[in-house]
């Protein structure tokens, strides 16, 4: 319970409301069990979700955050970002949304902030849908007109808002957790992988099935890596269907759609290596989940990567494949990449994310 005097914060989950919530969502979900966790730390602020209504049974409540629910439908709401609708009530305080949705308010004592994950739509709209490029552009110049804080998950993604004319000293950089997924179900994974007639040792692939994760990229790789080397693990791709053109389906490698977490985790622990090649990414949630669980990655360049994953160009079937024969082939250097992606995430917590977001609100 807030004080008299707290500032209260709404924290726009409607992400959470997607039909494919993707890497946005868990960072999402992740924050806002972090906040859960630490608010009473902050008697100063008072937080409170915001969110459409659910269609089916699913819940924002076991947050532990009270939530408002607004009156209107999920579609209809994402397409009145940046108008001056009472839609979230005339309460005074800050509005946060954890996406590019810029959050419709109805005055100035309603300050605004949104978290930006990428700006991949415009460096790369062949690898969206042209409403979605609409949409996030749309999201831009309302940011670019504003005056209110962004939050960048990543230097990269704060050096793509200063080049499209975001003033820098409105930019604040919050790097996600590491530490979101619960519980492993060995069991259970067992099964999934006795079904799927896998051995334990399996090459790992986690994404949501669209163009810019270049999945036939790194199936293509996969098929060169196993010309050379025909014992090569099987693949397993995890990740519920987004949008754009069939991806091949070839031998060795299976579609697992999207999974329980606690599964998942079970994938990682039984993995050899995850690999994640996407041509563009604002930070890259699968990797660092990966090192968490103590798994080597065989990655592009993306913002989770540092120096801890074995590098590889996403044009370049080429170079994937070099890079998981390498890492498949050679232990000692895999185990270097365990080490060094344990060390990279070893204070990647989201509590720590969350007191940071905390700390911004408290300064507005």
């Amino acid at each position: 319970m807030g004080t008299a005097l707290a500032k209260r914060v709404f924290l726009i989950a409607e992400q959470l409301r997607s039909k494919v919530p993707g890497g946005i969502g868990t960072h999402t979900s992740a924050l806002l069990g972090a906040l859960s966790t630490i608010k009473d730390e902050f008697s100063s602020l008072e937080l409170e979700i915001v969110a459409t209504r659910p269609t089916g049974s699913e819940t924002l409540d076991k947050f532990g955050i009270p939530v408002r629910y607004i009156p209107v439908p999920h579609k209809v709401f994402m397409r009145l970002s940046g108008y001056p609708l009472p839609l979230l009530g005339r309460k005074p305080g800050i509005y946060h949304s954890f996406s590019m949705f810029v959050p419709p308010v109805s005055g100035p004592i309603q300050r605004r902030v949104c978290t930006v994950h990428d700006l991949a739509f415009s460096s790369n709209p062949n690898f969206f849908t042209k409403r979605g490029v609409q949409w996030h552009a749309r999201q831009l110049q309302e940011i670019a007109r504003g005056d209110f804080p962004v939050v960048a998950v990543s230097q990269r993604t704060k050096k793509s808002l200063l080049a499209n004319g975001i003033e820098e000293k409105r930019v604040f950089v919050i790097e996600p957790g590491a530490d979101h997924l619960g519980q492993a179900d060995l069991s259970g994974c067992q099964q999934l992988l006795k079904s799927l007639g896998v051995q334990t040792g399996f090459i790992l692939s986690v994404s949501t099935q669209e163009p810019r994760k270049n999945l036939d990229g790194l199936i293509g790789a996969y098929q060169l890596a196993k010309i050379s080397d025909p014992l090569l693990p099987e693949l397993l791709i995890v990740g519920p269907s987004g949008w754009g053109p069939s991806i091949k389906r070839v031998s060795g490698v299976h579609f697992l759609g999207r999974i329980p977490e606690p599964i998942l985790v079970s994938l990682y622990q039984l993995a050899s290596l995850l690999v994640y090649v996407p041509f563009e990414e604002g930070f890259g949630l699968p990797v660092v989940e990966a090192m968490f669980q103590g798994l080597a990655v065989v990655g592009s360049d993306v913002p989770a990567a540092g120096e801890s994953v074995e590098l590889v160009d996403p044009n370049s079937m080429e170079s994937i494949a070099k890079g998981i024969s390498r890492l498949i082939k050679d232990s000692r250097a895999r185990q270097i990449k365990i080490d060094k992606g344990l060390d990279r995430v070893k204070k990647m917590t989201w509590v720590n994310s969350a007191r940071c977001y905390m700390d911004l609100w408290e300064r507005m």
